[in-house]
């Protein structure tokens, strides 16, 4: 159905009653990072981790395949970019999945320059929900716009509101497997979308693994940014 908000735009709303089932069975990709950063001396050493969670993903059952993470440390420079950049870099690499997850607003990302990659989905926690002039029930997902390749749009499943942005062209499916996604039993987890919710604890246990000895090291003063490089080094894996 198409609805007219007060401010005089025109969105497209998808319903559940509207949606049209579909079975699936698919291996999907979940990426996320995470940061920190120290004060060391004359400079600021970023930490970051990028993580990717494997699933498979049927109408029945969700099952864990692997996971895999990149870690960096840089000095004097943007952590958040380093992070960006870091993530789009491993969902660029990753082969042999269906469909990729991120944490990440695609359509800012591609007017930075980043490559966005095939049948993605990303999905926006912090943005102006005050815009939004949706009464219907939920569950439900909106098609606000395109830009290029790009569809914008919202969802509801549950009681908060997301923002999607999808360079898949099959609205149906897209809601399909949000909604599917979206009700695993975590608190934390409900309604979002469990793939993002497992790499965001990924990124952040591994980046925790290391904290502390940055800290002490930093706080210390016992050695310098090539030690820290070494710790980095020393700890990276990929499973």
């Amino acid at each position: 159905m198409s609805v007219i908000s007060d401010r005089g735009v025109s969105s497209t709303i998808i319903t559940l009653n509207d949606i049209n089932k579909c079975a699936f069975n698919i291996r999907v990709a979940a990426i996320d990072g995470s940061l920190h950063e120290v004060n060391y001396e004359n400079s600021k050493l970023s930490y970051v981790i990028a993580g990717a969670v494997f699933l498979r993903i049927s109408d029945k059952s969700i099952s864990y395949e692997e996971s895999l993470i990149s870690e960096d440390i840089e000095e004097n420079i943007n952590g958040e970019e380093l992070m960006r950049k870091m993530e789009y870099k491993l969902a660029n690499e990753i082969n042999n999945v269906d469909l990729i997850f991120m944490d990440r607003k695609l359509s800012m990302d591609r007017s930075l320059g980043f490559n966005i990659p095939a049948k993605v989905i990303g999905i926006v926690k912090d943005f102006d929900r005050s815009k939004i002039n949706v009464t219907l029930d939920s569950p439900w997902l909106t098609i606000e716009s395109k830009e290029d390749c790009i569809t914008i749009g919202y969802f509801r499943f549950f009681n908060w509101i997301f923002m999607y942005q999808t360079n898949l062209d099959d609205l149906n499916y897209v809601f399909n497997i949000l909604y599917r996604l979206a009700f695993e039993p975590i608190p934390e987890a409900l309604g979002y979308n469990y793939p993002l919710f497992l790499a965001d604890k990924l990124a952040k246990y591994y980046r925790n693994q290391n904290v502390k000895a940055l800290d002490f090291i930093a706080n210390k003063k016992l050695s310098r940014y090539r030690n820290f490089r070494r710790i980095v080094e020393n700890g990276r894996r990929s499973f």
